[in-house]
């Protein structure tokens, strides 16, 4: 499936499932992959310009911290068995099950920020989180323990908080019990890297209340900014493209336009095919291909759309701006991808997750539920 895509799961089921050398008639089994894999991986760490990994995927992402991958294999094979089988390689849904659970453990001695995509991360697609959801005690668990916690979402409101706070009232809600320094480590970056906001108690109501924080106070962290007027040139032939391939493929999908962002979005109960999303996601991914201004273009999985920026530039300037929210940030600048997470359900070719890991240690999930079990396991692991 075109949901499916990553270069390194590819690699690691296409040597357990053909030979390396042909030739030689040289296969190696399933644990003899995964550890051939572990010794590649952190040797990238250490160097990711040289590695034995870039000579099979020479456009592989940074990797931050060593992953313990054997240890993970045997875990995750205790209650699924899948080294036993002789017919049947791992699925590309269990080797990444292995990669986060060796991730989640690896990051979680260092680990002072995560992040989370939204849609189909924390709650589903165009949903809303409630207090009974148990990311929402996760998600406290996290900040009572220091851990600051960020969405980090394509969905753009500027100037109007109270968008995020109808899809975030769960969270908000369990926020009013917890201690002032713990509330004040949950943040949302909207737009990708475009609008943050902290979260602050409302002193009529006494609810907790997201505020807008002005643009001086942390856009210099993500290191560029950008005219709007070259927003808009760039946003105005992403429309075009839009507009010409929904028409090219007779898709009934009407666009829409915002200040930094446009997209085609499903005015129907019946969902695209996710095939034409990806043409579609794709083709303005060429089109604006000699662009200067940080950009994604990417599939949603029932819509398309360009935003100005990306979620590592976003993550960058939460790296720099919470410094002051952890326990022990005296005197620094900014953390680094040993010490921030991101989480995320879209990490192939058009997903939006994928640009976090230049900046971040990552973990890929498909549901909020998958999620909400990998966090848990996370939280365990946590001092």
């Amino acid at each position: 499936m075109l949901k499916e895509q990553d270069p390194l799961i590819e690699l690691i089921r296409e040597w357990i499932m053909a030979p390396i050398d042909e030739s030689a008639g040289l296969q190696l089994s399933t644990l003899e992959v995964f550890h051939l894999v572990e010794e590649m991986m952190n040797e990238h760490v250490k160097n990711p310009h040289t590695s034995r990994l870039r000579k099979y995927i020479p456009k592989v992402k940074r990797m931050f911290v060593p992953l313990n991958l054997m240890d993970a294999v045997y875990d995750y094979d205790t209650f699924t068995n899948f080294t036993k089988r002789k017919r049947v390689a791992p699925t590309f849904k269990e080797v990444r099950h292995i990669l986060n659970l060796a991730s989640v453990r690896a990051i979680a001695p260092t680990l002072k920020l995560i992040t989370f995509d939204a849609d189909d991360t924390i709650y589903a697609d165009g949903g809303i989180i409630t207090e009974s959801s148990e990311m929402v005690s996760v998600i406290v668990d996290f900040l009572q323990k220091g851990i600051v916690v960020s969405l980090v979402t394509a969905a753009g409101y500027p100037g109007d908080p109270h968008r995020y706070e109808v899809r975030l009232q769960g969270i908000l809600e369990a926020l009013e019990k917890i201690p002032e320094s713990a509330q004040k480590r949950f943040l949302v970056m909207g737009g990708e890297c475009n609008y943050l906001h902290v979260t602050h108690r409302d002193p009529e109501s006494g609810r907790v209340r997201l505020r807008v924080v002005d643009g001086n106070e942390w856009k210099d962290g993500r290191g560029q900014r950008w005219d709007q007027q070259d927003c808009d040139r760039l946003l105005d032939r992403a429309e075009a493209t839009l507009k010409d391939m929904i028409e090219l493929l007779n898709m009934p999908a009407k666009i829409m336009r915002k200040e930094r962002a446009v997209g085609i979005y499903n005015p129907t109960d019946k969902r695209f095919v996710y095939e034409n999303l990806e043409e579609i996601a794709l083709t303005v991914q060429y089109e604006l291909r000699n662009e200067t201004i940080p950009h994604c273009a990417f599939n949603g999985g029932n819509d398309v759309w360009v935003d100005i920026g990306n979620k590592g530039l976003g993550i960058a300037a939460l790296q720099k701006y919470v410094v002051s929210l952890i326990p022990d940030g005296v005197n620094r600048t900014q953390l680094d991808g040993t010490e921030c997470l991101h989480v995320g359900d879209r990490f192939t070719r058009t997903g939006n997750d994928t640009v976090s890991r230049d900046v971040a240690s990552t973990a890929w999930v498909s549901n909020p539920e998958e999620t909400a079990l990998l966090m848990g396991f996370l939280v365990s692991l946590l001092p």
